[in-house]
């Protein structure tokens, strides 16, 4: 366990870099939620950009280590490539989580001062587990392709499977509309927004432990 608070801990202090940028990222953000016509729309925006942003930083990290050919030095030491790969999922995680934190208390403060009232902290948390869910699916797709293809090509890989998933989507869904498929749309909807929290929660763990199987075994057959 310390090697793998080791490994993140030399991630954050690669991502000292990216302090000035976050602080702008946030103020952007937080700007231009503002100038949203609804509350609503503010405070969803603002939890779930600043949800995308965090989790996105943990992502620069294999650029990192693969400028400095940092895995040719980090497999000598006691550590398994299991724990390497565990670390990285850790790391995005854990920031990801100190988005949806940010995203929350900011869009709470703007609320409140806006409206000189206490904002739903309930509807927040359910935009924060959306965000985490949305930022989920792209790492979880983004990871295994940076063990397999290296961070640059990595980054063209999952714009290319997100568009193959998008237009799968859209045929299904097409094809269900000629031959008339009818699907009880209420009742899904009824479950998912009774069990929304559970839902999304139960859909992130499962993103992330389908994502974190296939990067390790991706990483444990890459030669370094």
């Amino acid at each position: 366990m310390n090697g793998i608070k080791g490994l993140i801990t030399k991630d954050l202090l690669q991502l000292k870099t990216y302090k000035r940028t976050l602080i702008v990222f946030i103020f952007v953000f937080v700007v231009s939620g503002m100038q949203q016509e609804t509350m609503d729309g503010a405070m969803s925006m603002i939890t779930i950009m600043l949800i995308l942003v965090f989790g996105m930083v943990g992502i620069a990290t294999f650029s990192y280590d693969e400028m400095a050919k940092a895995d040719r030095y980090i497999l000598t030491l006691p550590l398994t490539r299991k724990e390497v790969v565990r670390a990285k999922y850790m790391l995005v995680i854990l920031l990801t989580l100190v988005g949806a934190v940010l995203g929350v208390l900011a869009s709470g403060i703007i609320s409140y001062a806006m409206s000189k009232a206490l904002p739903d902290f309930l509807e927040l948390i359910s935009y924060a587990l959306g965000g985490i869910l949305g930022i989920a699916f792209v790492e979880g797709i983004q990871i295994p392709c940076m063990y397999k293809f290296g961070a640059e090509k990595g980054r063209m890989q999952i714009f290319i499977v997100i568009a193959i998933m998008a237009l799968l989507l859209g045929g299904i869904f097409f094809i269900g509309e000629k031959i008339n498929v009818n699907l009880p749309v209420n009742n899904i909807l009824n479950i998912l927004t009774n069990f929304l929290p559970l839902v999304l929660l139960a859909l992130t763990a499962i993103i992330y432990f389908v994502s974190y199987k296939i990067a390790y075994k991706l990483y444990s057959k890459k030669e370094i």
